[in-house]
């Protein structure tokens, strides 16, 4: 098995060899890594190039095959502007829409795919709203497995097709995008699938993914870290495995401190922000009936990583914050017109929340704060177009072109 472990949540058993939930008694599968080769680790994470390089700290064996698209090390860009809008000392901005197909669930794919093709599977499945579909499509194809993709009829259609070019196989269900996994929950063992979706409860090798966002987050910064963190949450497990990251890079002694986690959802579906806002214990989240909103990539009825991601936030001191669609679509406008960078909407709510924050003094005036864009908005192609105003239309005339202009320059 390698440099790690799967040890169940439930009942502390330790698996001998590879599996997707415990043999013994069902349960969910965390990794565990032992930390006695310190200076090798250190080592890693400071000369780390390329998303592999942190290989030491994901639950596959040196042994297998990697597939690969250059997914990783996306830029901490600085936003200076944004900054200066929300009245706060730093922001920056983790632009995961640089990924290969667009969103931060490359990085998952990549080691889904890796260890779904060390285990011999003949097909994969996966439960998503779009993003994740994509790119278990796009890996699955790299691969050559047949990738079978579940996602809700809502799903915007630039989406579905981006899946469908990759040559996997989509099915839409009437339903939400967690009917979508529990859908495979019931067939994906008689049909031999296994089972890519991205949540801890079918797929613990992906898990740890996300850690790799911290990490690079860490080293483009100096090692310094951000007193905030913003994350947005669909099924969790993003916000909770970055914050696993930060704690392995605390643990090696890489850094000082610890971010404060703040996890975003839209007002139409935010168990996690109910939560919260109840006080109530992680394992104490409940779905959300008839799920609404824009966000379309983090809709999850009920995020089936939530615990954890809810955990962190306690852990961390953090908070969890819902927005608007009028306050998502705000700040995917600011973002693009102050840093020149296109986010999806589900990755907007971060920017809106952070907003929000600090009006609410959560946030203060000299804190550092962090947004992680999870995907372009590219993505979601169509909503932009629907809120933008039609440009002015001409002959080729310049008398007609220096009027539009003249008009233009007015309106500002």
């Amino acid at each position: 098995m390698g440099n790690y472990s799967l040890v169940c949540r439930s009942c502390g058993e330790r698996c001998e060899g590879d599996a997707y939930r415990c043999p013994s008694c069902g349960g969910i599968l965390n990794t565990e890594y032992p930390f006695d080769r310190r200076d090798a680790l250190c080592s890693a994470l400071r000369n780390a190039r390329q998303y592999w390089d942190y290989e030491p700290f994901f639950p596959i064996g040196r042994e297998c095959e990697k597939v690969t698209m250059g997914e990783g090390f996306t830029p901490l860009v600085p936003a200076p502007g944004i900054a200066r809008a929300f009245g706060i000392r730093q922001m920056s901005i983790k632009n995961e829409g640089l990924n290969p197909t667009g969103t931060f669930k490359d990085r998952c794919m990549s080691i889904s795919i890796s260890k779904a093709k060390a285990l011999g599977a003949s097909a994969v499945v996966i439960g998503s709203a779009g993003n994740a579909g994509a790119a278990a499509a796009a890996y699955a194809a790299r691969a050559g497995i047949p990738c079978y993709v579940m996602v809700p009829t809502s799903t915007p259609p630039e989406r579905v097709a981006q899946i469908q070019l990759y040559g996997a196989r989509v099915i839409l269900v009437r339903g939400s995008v967690t009917d979508c996994i529990d859908l495979i929950a019931r067939v994906y063992r008689e049909r031999g699938w296994h089972n890519v979706t991205t949540a801890s409860a079918y797929n613990p090798f992906q898990a740890d993914s996300e850690k790799a966002i911290a990490y690079e987050m860490a080293k483009a910064s100096g090692w310094e870290v951000p007193d905030w963190l913003f994350v947005p949450i669909g099924g969790g497990g993003i916000l909770s495995g970055i914050y696993r990251g930060y704690l392995d890079l605390f643990r090696l002694g890489l850094v000082k401190k610890l971010p404060r986690m703040v996890g975003t959802q839209e007002e139409g579906c935010c168990a996690v922000v109910n939560a919260f806002r109840a006080g109530r214990k992680p394992a104490q989240i409940e779905r959300v009936e008839n799920p609404a909103g824009i966000a379309v990539a983090i809709a999850d009825a009920y995020p089936l990583d939530g615990e954890t991601a809810l955990q962190a936030i306690y852990d961390s001191g953090g908070y969890s914050e819902s927005v608007s669609s009028a306050e998502i679509l705000e700040a995917q406008r600011l973002l693009g017109r102050t840093e020149g960078i296109f986010a999806e909407a589900a990755s907007s709510t971060t920017l809106a929340a952070a907003k929000k924050l600090r009006e609410k003094g959560v946030v203060q005036a000299g804190d550092s704060v962090a947004c992680v864009v999870t995907g372009s908005g590219l993505k979601d192609l169509q909503l932009a177009a629907r809120h933008m105003p039609r440009p002015a239309e001409v002959e080729i005339d310049p008398e007609q072109l220096n009027r539009a202009v003249d008009g233009m320059e007015a309106a500002v």
